[in-house]
């Protein structure tokens, strides 16, 4: 079994004040292997969000190390994702643009599969609600060639049915992924294994 990232040791800090530091992380050690679908919980401002973009190479650490596997490809899908969206391209040019290799028939597809059907694929960005445009985000992640996925807090703003859609996906996925979630119903039918 392939290692996917390891930490050894890592700390992060969140706040430095006259000579006073203070860890968002801490002294974490572990690592993460092929095929393991992994849900962390925690409380609140505990680092579960800072750790995530540890792993995802967007914030360093700055005690320890973080080391990637061999050949791992690494998707990620942050809270402020859907920021990063163009308001002016349409629900389907926003696919066309992240995979434009892809046929416009398996953007479609895989679009009506997060709920976007019809018409509803040239919509503008800026006119979608909050689900949709977290809808969109996830779907563009999903188009990334990726086998290691990295989810912060992916059902904020979803609805019942879009959670479902995001965990047949997920269940479909063929390789590893790692979620920051608080929603414990959406984790347990995903993940195999827990951090807290």
């Amino acid at each position: 079994m392939n290692t996917m990232i390891e930490f050894k040791n890592v700390g992060y800090i969140y706040e430095k004040h006259e000579g006073e530091d203070t860890l968002a992380v801490d002294d974490v050690s572990f690592s993460v292997q092929e095929g393991e679908f992994i849900g962390i919980i925690g409380h609140n401002g505990s680092g579960k969000s800072t750790l995530a973009r540890i792993m995802a190479g967007i914030e360093a650490c700055d005690r320890g190390e973080r080391r990637p596997g061999h050949n791992v490809t690494i998707a990620y899908y942050g809270q402020n994702m859907t920021d990063l969206l163009h308001p002016d391209r349409t629900v389907l040019e926003t696919l066309d643009e992240q995979a434009p290799y892809r046929s416009p028939g398996e953007l479609r597809s895989l679009l009506g599969s997060f709920l976007f059907s019809g018409d509803d694929v040239f919509k503008p960005v800026s006119v979608l609600s909050g689900g949709e445009k977290s809808r969109l985000a996830l779907a563009k992640m999903l188009l990334e060639p990726a086998n290691f996925l990295i989810l912060d807090e992916p059902t904020n703003h979803l609805d019942a049915r879009s959670k479902a859609v995001l965990q047949k996906r997920l269940r479909e996925f063929p390789g590893t992924f790692y979620i920051v979630s608080h929603d414990r119903d959406f984790l347990s039918p995903v993940i195999n294994k827990v951090l807290v």
